[in-house]
């Protein structure tokens, strides 16, 4: 049998490098360095383009593990669409606790930034995006640009700061998180477990290094432009987290969307829809067409 098959319109080509180094940070017992890298998913190069906008991904892991390719295949949408997006690792608190982890995505930041060229990328139009406790990671990020104790050396005369941040469920409130989780139950036992080791003792006993950690602390006038999605069915990180967060950029004038995910648990699969990738994507065109100051 012999047949002409009619595709329609075909989906932008895209390329892929996987694990770039992008830093190199003290190994587990500190006596050498290794290199943190990211994978990057990025349009095939149109020499037209005067620039692609970035969207740099932070995974969750609850700190303690960190797989930025789970998310490769859906997040190459993004690429489609006409994003480089670089899909980061950094330290989990087995190697290094806070602030490791925000070090190195601020150090990212200033990695995309600095080779702007190299990857096609506008410098003026970059974006984070994470789940769980990339989330944390990235509202924490977005919200403090140039603040030292999160500011490593590396790529240091590049800016940190970002056009736009989405949270995807992350925590939002560290007080409020432990005061949701205070019953001495089950359902608590997992994430105490997470905070335990991301402030390498129990939180209660550091309140100031749980509130350098807290990104609600740092909500100012001058923050990005922010999205966050969060399921109405999550066990893990209360709903409210996101609602404080939303309810603090409103009250500082910052542009933001909540979008509630009906049915969604934490990390479920309505996260991967295309429908809702392609409703973040349209947010980020919008967002960053026209970058805050």
């Amino acid at each position: 049998m012999r047949e002409t098959i009619h595709l329609g319109p075909l989906a932008p080509p895209v390329q892929t490098t996987l694990d770039l180094p992008y830093a190199y940070v003290p190994n587990f017992y500190g006596a050498s360095a290794e290199a943190l890298r990211m994978h990057v998913v990025y349009p095939a190069p149109d020499p037209a383009s005067p620039g692609y906008p970035a969207l740099i991904w932070v995974c969750g892991g609850g700190w303690e593990c960190c797989d930025p390719a789970n998310r490769l295949h859906d997040l190459s949408y993004f690429a489609e669409r006409g994003y480089v997006v670089c899909l980061i690792e950094y330290r989990v608190t087995g190697i290094a606790p806070f602030p490791a982890q925000i070090q190195d995505v601020k150090t990212a930041i200033r990695f995309v930034r600095a080779h702007a060229v190299r990857f096609r990328v506008d410098p003026n139009r970059i974006a984070l995006m994470g789940d769980s406790a990339g989330g944390h990671l990235v509202t924490l990020a977005g919200l403090t640009p140039g603040k030292p104790e999160f500011t490593g050396e590396q790529w240091a005369g590049a800016s940190e700061a970002v056009q736009a941040v989405v949270n995807w469920y992350g925590v939002t409130d560290f007080a409020g998180m432990l005061a949701a989780y205070g019953a001495s139950d089950a359902s608590a036992m997992r994430p105490t477990e997470c905070l335990v080791k991301l402030f390498h003792g129990w939180p209660q006993d550091d309140p100031a290094l749980v509130r350098l950690a807290t990104p609600l602390a740092y909500v100012t006038p001058k923050a990005p432009p922010f999205l966050i999605l969060h399921g109405d069915k999550d066990a893990t990180v209360p709903y409210a987290q996101s609602e404080s967060l939303y309810a603090a950029l409103e009250a500082a004038g910052v542009p933001c969307d909540l979008y509630t995910i009906a049915g969604a648990g934490h990390a479920t699969a309505e996260f991967a829809q295309k429908a809702l990738l392609s409703r973040i994507a349209d947010w980020l065109d919008n967002a960053l067409s026209n970058p805050r100051a």
